[in-house]
């Protein structure tokens, strides 16, 4: 007689999840794709909001992908989509998540206002994954440094902020390194 899994045991036997959230545009397909290569699933469809974003594709569901983080040590990347009318499944890889980076571009006056809706997304669940915030773009140190400021004015308190270049998977790897040791030491402080 077999008896079925409850979803949280299932959870608890599938890969870790991280997440990449952020805005339409700001490099979450790239960043799936540079650490994963072409074996990740793709949710993409020709973009119809030209008015919001230029780019042909745009996401609509959920990208996966797995990679090796050496001593057999493996996770699930999961890109969500960045348009808001998609938040329900951004929410939803958000409460399945261990850890996610919040992808921004600090030159653009709108990232602080989107990255603090995601953290209040996060603060809301049950169990809130362990977040780092992603400068996708080039940024300098004291727009790093403003942008971390506005975030705990905010009241998220300290959120690290690492740079790293979408399209760069070794820099992807670096701070996928940080996001796995706030998380060790996280399980090892539980």
């Amino acid at each position: 007689m077999t008896q079925e899994m409850d979803w949280e045991a299932q959870q608890k036997l599938s890969l870790p999840r991280i997440a990449l959230c952020g805005p339409m545009g700001i490099g979450k397909t790239t960043a799936v794709r540079s650490l994963c290569g072409e074996l990740m699933s793709n949710s993409d469809v020709r973009n119809l909001d030209r008015a919001t974003h230029a780019k042909d594709f745009t996401t609509v569901g959920t990208e996966f992908g797995e990679i090796d983080l050496g001593g057999g040590e493996r996770v699930q990347i999961c890109g969500c989509p960045g348009q808001e009318r998609f938040s329900f499944v951004r929410q939803w890889v958000l409460s399945v998540s261990m850890g996610v980076f919040i992808m921004a571009d600090m030159n653009d006056p709108k990232a602080l206002d989107e990255t603090t809706h995601i953290l209040a997304e996060i603060s809301r669940l049950e169990t809130a994954p362990v977040t780092l915030i992603l400068s996708a773009r080039d940024a300098n140190a004291t727009q790093i440094e403003t942008f971390a400021q506005g975030v705990y004015s905010a009241g998220y308190g300290v959120v690290p902020i690492l740079q790293a270049d979408p399209r760069n998977r070794d820099q992807l790897l670096e701070v996928m390194s940080v996001l796995v040791s706030m998380l060790s030491l996280q399980s090892e402080n539980s």
